[in-house]
């Protein structure tokens, strides 16, 4: 199956996805015998500090240069400043529609294609890509538009996948083992209790029991939502548990 990698690197920073390890995600995307044929991430870049600001321009350069050895395409969008009618100083490096023309173009050689963002302007060109007989996955953090998550053909959090956001002073090899966190979320409640379903460093699903007593204070679990939470041995020790959960 031929498939590319679309990020809107610029939406996904902000809404939960600094921290977003792109090998982790090529290797999430290659799956199932695919082979990654456009990587593309559009970033928004602003020149006019990069020449005053010799840190900025370092750091710039060495993170595209770090997403070019991953075998990612990186097209720059430059900030520009205007002032609005009412006076208001504003920035924008919108990188939607190059996003939108390339993943429709590109779309002609694909048979699935990854977008990451949350933007719901990019339900049209899901519709276009979709018509032409592409699938589309979402993959996004927060803030995702709900039109843009029902248009797609399937949506998963990046949070669920295992280490695409890296769970703080814990080694990525210790995702999902007891002792250690992992993240999921609750697909069954019960009175009291309910259940939690992850995926494991193999990226297959896995499903674990959970009590209300495990959540934080005045929290009451919702279907869908996502937790981190810990793997441990159950009150009878037969079986893994999740323990000191917490929403994300």
């Amino acid at each position: 199956m031929k498939a590319g990698i679309f990020v809107d690197a610029s939406n996904i920073s902000v809404n939960g996805g600094y921290s977003m390890r792109y090998d982790v995600l090529k290797d999430y995307c290659l799956q199932d015998n695919t082979q990654l044929l456009r990587l593309n991430t559009y970033l928004a870049y602003d020149s006019d500090r990069a020449e005053t600001d010799f840190e900025y321009r370092e750091r710039q350069v060495a993170y595209h240069s770090v997403l070019r050895s991953f075998g990612f395409k990186v097209i720059t969008k430059t900030i520009k400043r205007f002032v609005t009618e009412e006076g208001e100083f504003v920035s924008k490096a919108n990188a939607d529609i190059d996003l939108a023309v390339d993943m429709l173009l590109q779309s002609n050689n694909l048979d699935k294609i990854f977008l990451l963002t949350g933007d719901s302007d990019f339900e049209k060109v899901v519709q276009a890509v979709q018509n032409k007989g592409a699938r589309v996955e979402l993959i996004a953090f927060k803030n995702v538009s709900r039109t843009l998550s029902h248009e797609v053909d399937f949506f998963t959090s990046g949070y669920l996948i295992p280490n695409l956001i890296p769970i703080k002073d814990q080694h990525s090899n210790n995702w999902g083992r007891e002792h250690f966190r992992v993240r999921g979320t609750c697909y069954a409640l019960q009175d009291g209790f309910g259940f939690m379903r992850y995926y494991d460093l193999d990226n297959k699903h896995q499903e674990i029991f959970f009590h209300f007593s495990q959540l934080p204070r005045g929290i009451r679990p919702r279907l869908e939502e996502v937790y981190e939470f810990t793997l441990a041995q159950n009150l009878r020790g037969d079986g893994l548990m999740a323990t000191e959960i917490e929403v994300i």
